[in-house]
């Protein structure tokens, strides 16, 4: 298992280089993001609630509450990602590695790490080709004529967020195997 935050262990050096204090960092940082995700959601769920309601006992509920969700929603997702992974809690089946030596069991990890480093690079890249084809089209959604690329660049945000802290994770994978 690798070490969290920069401890002395297979993973990470001592709390005072500078190496540790990269991994302090990103954790913050991913922290915020999934904390700034969750008010996101948290937003949603009350302008749900307040549309179901107007919708139901006053015949008038927010118009474009299900565009304001898609947008927010999608951001959300890449606001949480980085945090998940930085705490490696993606889910994970044990079922075939279950007796597998720790050595195999950080090779593996590494492979795994290295595949989602690479994935993360290409979502970002796309987000932000996307963002700026819907910035350039100027398209906006249907009733309330918000620019769609409003959702782009801050998921594209989440998205090299996420790259970074795979790139750290696998870092920290490759440092445990080189022991």
């Amino acid at each position: 298992m690798i070490a969290e935050r920069g401890e002395a262990g297979p993973g990470g050096p001592a709390s005072g280089y500078p190496e540790a204090r990269i991994g302090v960092w990103m954790e913050r940082v991913s922290r915020a993001a999934a904390m700034a995700g969750g008010l996101l959601l948290i937003g949603v769920m009350v302008m749900t609630v307040i549309s179901v309601i107007g919708r139901y006992v006053f015949n008038a509920p927010i118009p474009g509450d299900y565009e304001i969700t898609e947008l927010v929603c999608g951001v959300a997702v890449f606001a949480f990602f980085p945090y998940c992974h930085m705490r490696n809690a993606n889910i994970v089946v044990e079922f075939f590695t279950a007796r597998l030596s720790p050595r195999r069991k950080t090779m593996l990890d590494t492979l795994h790490n290295f595949a989602f480093t690479v994935v993360a690079a290409l979502i970002a890249w796309r987000l932000c080709v996307g963002g700026l084809h819907k910035l350039a089209d100027e398209e906006t959604t249907l009733f309330l004529d918000i620019p769609i690329h409003w959702g782009y660049f801050p998921a594209l945000l989440g998205a090299v967020l996420l790259t970074a802290v795979c790139a750290w994770v696998l870092y920290r994978h490759i440092r445990a195997l080189a022991r």
